[in-house]
């Protein structure tokens, strides 16, 4: 998603080739304004490490746990959006974790984090103090390159799953189009090895997370959708037809895409 309006700032970057096997993006969010403003945070596919370099903003509902005092959380896979509430201008800083990265950079897989949105110091304990530190220690502009310098400290030497990995890489090339019997044979699995494997290491199965990474590829392209028909948007990202489209949107964004596009051209989406 880009900056698309005046108030609100968000950058994101690819990975350094050393991270881009268990990290997706790096972002980057501002929002210069005094003005109360309610986020619509999306499902995007990962878990994302959130570092606030400014007074943190408020949770509302499952969001409840991000407020001050509080400074660095862990989103996990989650399958429903949320909000938080900011009253006055806010930096963020963050990074979304592919599945098969989130063990060797958290040390714990995906599944057990779950839809939870938890403090990072209840994930990684005292390690959340010393990336707190390594991230803002200045306020210069180069918070993401300082984000990829712990994620790499995070990283050490553990291994990644390679099975993981591999399905995961699959899914994200096809925009989540991948038929599971097609990916279960890429990966020399059963289709319920393969089940059983991505509900072990991500806490979703291979159906869910595919239909996940295409609802994010949906969101994104709101943006420049411009005055193409939504019957041709839907169809055009793998869709069965508009009413899936909705269905899928109802779901995963607790909006229409009418109404999720309203939000985007207003600010009051962020980073997905």
């Amino acid at each position: 998603m880009g900056p698309a309006q005046p108030y609100q700032w968000y950058v994101e970057t690819p990975p350094p080739p050393s991270l881009a096997h268990v990290v997706a993006s790096l972002w980057e969010m501002r929002i210069p304004t005094s003005a109360d403003t309610r986020m619509r945070i999306l499902p995007n596919a990962c878990v994302d490490i959130v570092v606030y370099a400014s007074v943190t903003s408020q949770g509302e509902g499952n969001a409840g746990v991000v407020a001050p005092p509080h400074r660095s959380f862990v989103v996990g896979s989650t399958l429903r959006s949320f909000i938080v509430r900011s009253g006055g201008c806010r930096h963020v800083i963050g990074a979304s974790l592919l599945p098969a990265g989130v063990q060797p950079l958290l040390g714990v897989p995906a599944r057990l984090i779950g839809e939870r949105i938890a403090l990072l110091e209840d994930i990684i304990g005292s390690a959340a103090g010393e990336m707190e530190e390594r991230i803002l220690w200045t306020t210069d502009d180069r918070a993401l390159s300082r984000m990829s310098h712990a994620l790499m400290h995070l990283l050490a030497s553990r291994a990644v799953q390679p099975v993981i990995a591999r399905a995961v890489a699959s899914i994200r090339a096809a925009g989540g189009r991948k038929r599971i019997d097609t990916l279960a044979q890429e990966t020399n699995l059963s289709t319920r090895q393969l089940e059983r494997v991505f509900v072990d290491h991500v806490g979703l199965g291979p159906k869910t997370y595919s239909r996940l990474v295409r609802f994010g590829r949906a969101a994104r392209g709101l943006g420049t959708r411009g005055t193409l028909p939504w019957s041709r948007f839907a169809l055009g990202l793998g869709y069965v037809d508009q009413a899936h489209l909705i269905n899928e949107f109802k779901e995963f964004a607790r909006v229409s895409p009418a109404q999720f596009e309203r939000e985007l051209a207003t600010g009051r989406v962020g980073p997905q």
